[in-house]
């Protein structure tokens, strides 16, 4: 248990959601079961009901606990509901639930935007850009490699956090109240590269799916370009039709 900053620079409110999402996320609070009680954080980690209370209204109105009577406070989600959903989702769901979920950061800095992603974002060649370039794994084993973009200017806090330990989507929501409108995305079947396939650990050649979705604020601004490769044998596409 990593005990908290008192120092004032950060809400003890926000600290203490971070801690519980990353037990969320980690598996330590797996779906079904229930996080401490509002009395058991103040004895942990000596802070008021109100600040606890705060804490883990956070995590139910950003959809990942929901108090259930005669149980307390479940797990019922491991994403923010205010996350784009992907189309791409693990298919054998048994294999995952039996290891801990991580994610390293592998690439993390300014560039400045490529044509493609220029054209994207609506930006000029020379505009920097924040580049979030993460691997997530199930226990040892790379499952796919994710790379965000945004504009520099827009978001320039997220240079001094750890974004292998908070959630990315959160922190956006929280410090920059940043609402989604909608994502388009495109999907590709490629081959891995060299780069790629000693990052993900995998043979050249092997067969990846490639994910591209530019996010739009309520405001139809490009603002998040997105780049993700997954293994083909571990990740399948669902895509649900309205008629």
């Amino acid at each position: 248990m990593t005990a908290l900053d008192f120092s004032g620079r950060e809400q003890l409110y926000y600290q203490l959601y971070n801690r519980l999402f990353q037990g969320i996320i980690n598996g330590t609070y797996a779906v079904g079961e229930c996080i401490p009680s509002e009395s058991e954080l103040m004895k942990t980690y000596q802070v008021s009901r109100a600040t606890a209370r705060r804490s883990m209204e956070m995590l139910a109105n950003d959809g990942f606990v929901k108090k259930q009577r005669g149980l307390g406070t479940v797990v019922i989600s491991t994403h923010p509901k205010h996350s784009p959903q992907r189309v791409a989702k693990y298919s054998k769901k048994g294999k995952i639930a039996t290891v801990i979920s991580r994610k390293k950061i592998i690439e993390f800095g300014i560039i400045c935007a490529s044509k493609n992603i220029a054209e994207s974002l609506n930006i000029t060649e020379d505009t920097e850009l924040i580049c979030l370039k993460r691997v997530r794994y199930g226990g040892e084993e790379p499952y796919y490699l994710e790379i965000n973009y945004f504009e520099k200017e827009y978001v320039p806090e997220m240079l001094n956090r750890d974004f292998s330990e908070e959630s990315l989507r959160v922190f956006l929501d929280k410090t920059y109240n940043i609402q989604w409108s909608y994502a388009h995305q495109e999907i590709y079947s490629i081959i891995a590269d060299n780069q790629i396939s000693k990052i993900l650990r995998v043979n050249k050649g092997m067969p990846l799916l490639r994910i591209k979705r530019v996010s739009f604020d309520v405001d139809d601004v490009p603002r998040e370009y997105v780049d993700t490769y997954y293994l083909a044998d571990k990740y399948h596409l669902e895509i649900e039709l309205t008629i």
